[in-house]
C-alpha cells in the first residue's frame, strides 16, 4: 500500500475529529438525542462537510462501536499468537487487556452496552451480527488457547467451547465493571488477578 496523498491524510484527520466529537455528544447525550447538527456545531465543520464523510448518526455509531471491537480483536490476537508466554499466561493477559480496553475506550463502551437493545435490535441489526460474529472470533481464540491447555494437560478435560464460552463472559464482566470502581491500576490488576486465580484454580479448598 502506497504512501497516503496530502488531500487523503487531510480527510483521515478530518473524519477522525468528526467521529471522536460525536462520541462525546453521543456520551453526553445519548444516540436518540444527538442530532448532526449537534455534531456539526461542536465540532466546527459545516454540516456538509459532516455529510460528505457520514450519511448520517447511525453511520457514525456504527464506525464507532466496529472499529473498536476490531482493535480489542487485534489485541486479543497478537496476545493468543506470543510464543513466548504460557497458556495461562495468555489467558491472564487476555483479561488485563481487556479491563484496560474498557478503560481507555469507555465512552463507546458504556454508549454501546447500555444502548444495545434500543439501538441495535430495531434500528441497526446489522451492526449487531457484525459484533456478534465478532464476539464470536474472540471466542474462538479463546477456545484454541483452552485446547492449547489441554494438549499440554494444564486443563482437566473440560469442553473447550464451554471453557471458552465462560472466559469470555467473565472477562467481560470484570471489564464492565472496571468502568464503575474507584481503583488505580495496581488494584484493578490485584482484582483481576484474584478473579483469574478463582477462575482456574476454583473456590473450593
Amino acid at each position: 500500500m502506497g504512501k497516503l496523498t496530502r488531500i487523503e491524510r487531510d480527510d483521515l484527520r478530518k473524519r477522525k475529529e468528526i467521529l471522536e466529537t460525536a462520541l462525546a455528544i453521543f456520551a453526553s447525550n445519548g444516540f436518540h438525542s444527538t442530532t448532526m447538527a449537534l455534531i456539526s456545531k461542536a465540532s466546527q465543520y459545516p454540516l456538509g462537510t459532516i455529510y460528505k464523510y457520514f450519511p448520517g448518526k447511525k453511520e457514525m455509531y456504527h464506525d464507532l462501536v466496529i472499529n473498536r471491537v476490531h482493535d480489542l480483536g487485534q489485541i486479543l490476537f497478537e496476545i493468543s499468537q506470543n510464543q513466548e508466554m504460557t497458556v495461562c499466561d495468555k489467558l491472564k493477559a487476555s483479561l488485563f487487556a481487556q479491563a484496560d480496553f474498557y478503560k481507555a475506550n469507555r465512552d463507546v463502551v458504556r454508549i454501546y452496552i447500555s444502548e444495545r437493545n434500543n439501538i441495535d435490535a430495531v434500528n441497526m441489526p446489522k451492526l449487531n451480527e457484525k459484533v456478534n460474529k465478532l464476539h464470536e472470533k474472540m471466542v474462538r481464540l479463546f477456545k484454541d488457547m483452552f485446547e492449547q491447555g489441554l494438549a499440554q494437560t494444564e486443563f482437566k478435560s473440560y469442553p473447550s467451547q464451554d471453557m471458552a464460552t465462560l472466559f469470555s463472559d467473565i472477562a467481560h464482566s470484570a471489564a464492565w465493571a472496571s468502568l464503575f470502581r474507584d481503583e488505580d491500576e495496581i488494584e484493578m490488576k490485584e482484582r483481576l488477578s484474584v478473579i483469574f486465580d478463582m477462575f482456574t484454580n476454583g473456590i473450593l479448598k
